[in-house]
Order: C-alpha cells, then sequence, then structure tokens
C-alpha cells in the first residue's frame, strides 16, 4: 500500500485490502469497478482507509470517494490533498456522491455538477402506467422474439470465450470505442466472485446480452455496471435484461440498484455546486461537443430513465479550489463519467486477453 502517496509502485499488490475496504465501507457505485490493476492508492498511518487514483498530466484523479469510514473521509482528504501538493500535483475527485461532496466543499474543493444516476427502491420499484410505456414495449419485444435472462455462476472456459465475443462485438459496433478506449476498461470478470452476472440468450440460445452487477455495501445496493448487446440482438433485450435484473435483486432482498451515471443529466436535486470555478464549467461544456460526435449523452439519458427510477442523484466532480487547473484536465473528468471511462484511467489491462 502505498502510504503518504510518496510512491507509486507498491512492493505488495493492494488489491485485497481495497477488496477488504470496499466490503466494509463501499458507497460510492464505482467503488469496486475503481479496485482495477494499475490504480495507484493513497493511505495514511492512523486511519483504516484507502484513495484510489489515476494520474492524467498533473492532476491526481481520484475515482469518486474514498474508501474510508465516514468518520475519516475528511482526514484522508485533507492529507490526499496536501501529498498532491507537495508532488506539485492537483488533487481532483470523480465521480463523487453528493454525500462526499457535501464534506469536501467545506475542505476548499470546488463542486461542479457533472451528470446524474437513476436510483430504484427495489422493495417499492414496480413501474405501471404511462410512465413505464417504453420500458415494457421493449420487454415485451424481447420476449415475443423468445429472449431469456438468466444469473450466470459458472464461469467455465467456454462461456468466458462467449462474453469475450459478445463485448468485442458491442465494442466494434461502438462509434466511440476507440476514442474513449474502451478495449481497456471492459472487463466483466474483474472481481467476477463478487458480482451478479445476468445474462440474456436469444431463441437459438446464443448470447445476445450481459449485464455485471456490482455490489455497493454501504448501502445495501448494486450497481448494473455493463449493459451490454449484440449488434444484431432482437428488439428490447437490453430492456429485458435490465427489467430481469431489477427483479432478481428485488427478490433476493437488495435495498437499492442504480444504472449509473448519465453524463450531463440535469436531473436530481443540487444544493452542493459551487460555481466557484467558471473557467472549468466553461470548459466542460467545451469539451462535451466533441464527444457528443462520438456519444450520445442524451440517448443514454433516456435508456436509464425510462426503467422508472425512484430518484435521481447528482453527481460532482471535486477539484481543489484557487488552483490554475488546465482547461484539458475538464476533457478528463468528462470521459471519467463516460461508461467504461473511469476504469480507462485506472487499468492496464484489456479483455482482449481472455480470447486467448
Amino acid at each position: 500500500m502505498v502510504r503518504g502517496g510518496a510512491r507509486r509502485a507498491p512492493a505488495i499488490d493492494p488489491t485485497d485490502n481495497l477488496l477488504r475496504l470496499q466490503t466494509l465501507h463501499g458507497y460510492n457505485a464505482h467503488s469496486l469497478v475503481s479496485i482495477a490493476p494499475g490504480a495507484a492508492t493513497w493511505s495514511m498511518p492512523g486511519i483504516d482507509g484507502a484513495i484510489i487514483y489515476g494520474e492524467f498530466g498533473r492532476v491526481w484523479l481520484a475515482a469518486g470517494d474514498p474508501l474510508a469510514h465516514k468518520d475519516d473521509i475528511k482526514l484522508l482528504v485533507i492529507g490526499f490533498m496536501a501529498a498532491a501538493s507537495k508532488a506539485k500535483r492537483i488533487a481532483a475527485f470523480v465521480p463523487a456522491t453528493d454525500r462526499f461532496a457535501s464534506e469536501a466543499i467545506t475542505l476548499g474543493l470546488t463542486a461542479i455538477k457533472i451528470g446524474a444516476a437513476p436510483y430504484f427502491d427495489l422493495q417499492k420499484w414496480e413501474p405501471r402506467g404511462n410512465a413505464a410505456k417504453h420500458m415494457r414495449a421493449g420487454v415485451n419485444k424481447a420476449v415475443r422474439e423468445g429472449v431469456s435472462v438468466e444469473l450466470v455462476g459458472n464461469f467455465d472456459f467456454a462461456f468466458r470465450k462467449e462474453i469475450a465475443d459478445l463485448c468485442l462485438q458491442w465494442l466494434k459496433s461502438r462509434r466511440a470505442a476507440a476514442s474513449f478506449g474502451w478495449l481497456l476498461a471492459l472487463d466483466p470478470f474483474a472481481s467476477a466472485e463478487r458480482k451478479k452476472l445476468f445474462i440474456a440468450r436469444d431463441s437459438n440460445s446464443r448470447l445476445v446480452g450481459l449485464i455485471a452487477a456490482s455490489p455497493i455495501p454501504a448501502r445495501d445496493g448494486w450497481y448494473l455496471e455493463d449493459v451490454l448487446r449484440a449488434p444484431d440482438a432482437p428488439t428490447g433485450t437490453a430492456d429485458l435484461l435490465v427489467t430481469e435484473a431489477l427483479r432478481h435483486l428485488k427478490e433476493s432482498g437488495a435495498t437499492m440498484a442504480t444504472l449509473g451515471t448519465a453524463p450531463l443529466a440535469e436531473d436530481g436535486d443540487d444544493d452542493i455546486s459551487t460555481h466557484d470555478h467558471p473557467v472549468i464549467e466553461r470548459a466542460l461544456r467545451s469539451a462535451a461537443k466533441p464527444l457528443k460526435t462520438f456519444y450520445s449523452f442524451e440517448g443514454l439519458r433516456r435508456f436509464k430513465g425510462k426503467f422508472v427510477p425512484s430518484w435521481w442523484e447528482s453527481e460532482y466532480a471535486l477539484v481543489q479550489h484557487g488552483v490554475l487547473v488546465p482547461s484539458r484536465v475538464a476533457h478528463a473528468l468528462l470521459r471519467a463519467i463516460v461508461p467504461g471511462g473511469l476504469k480507462q484511467f485506472l487499468a492496464r489491462q484489456t479483455i482482449r486477453s481472455i480470447r486467448k
């Protein structure tokens, strides 16, 4: 484990300790996703916690909320910012939850809303009426085409290759694959023993869809992390996958679930944005324009919203106030919140290795 941020190359793999901390304190939906090979970790004596981060130019870009007891988070963040300043780096956190952001702004961090995530109160979630008509239409189409969904527990070689082939088909169909570097990010088998893997098969038993759900232990919930479908999958396959996964999680007794960040979505309350760094806010808007050429932010927001979430939570980028932040950092902050983006900054492996 890196102590005090002094060195980025730990002698001992910190993964086991990070997984332990995530089990104890994982509140951010991305907490398990961020435990990626190649990520740096920062900790300090006397606190059982860690901050996972990647280096982007002069910025230490931390993966959302620190993994620590909520009473220890402030001290950990203060130490991280001091270490960054000593190393002549800028500390930033993305995507930060509203709970963490509300505390962080008292430490001199600027809070900039960068999107929102839909959350489902699973024990009350039972979408009906006009609000759920688009979800029902997709589900009904998939069912009529013979699509079925199952929870998988056996990851033998043949199944892993099937999944790898599906992932690569999906990546090749995405205009943004090359731009966002998802080949370095997409890995549904990372920490697979802690996840729930849902798959969809068509009427010929061909694999046509996948969802990997990661636990959010501190909230008794789940993050539906990867929602993939084959380019030629029957219409509604993704809708059926999401609804069946949510129903399974509900029946298993989970409290809540989320589909993760919808970049630039304006949904959710926002009493936290400080609006004291107009340069970064303008740069975020500017950075979003070329990314929209490759990725439909509004399309992603509509897809997540069709499942009638119980509420939306705002998510934030947190940056040290009063420092000169290069405008290209805004581009990094935005890229970190698209699907696979956070892992792209942290990971050092590719799903292609599964096929070998």
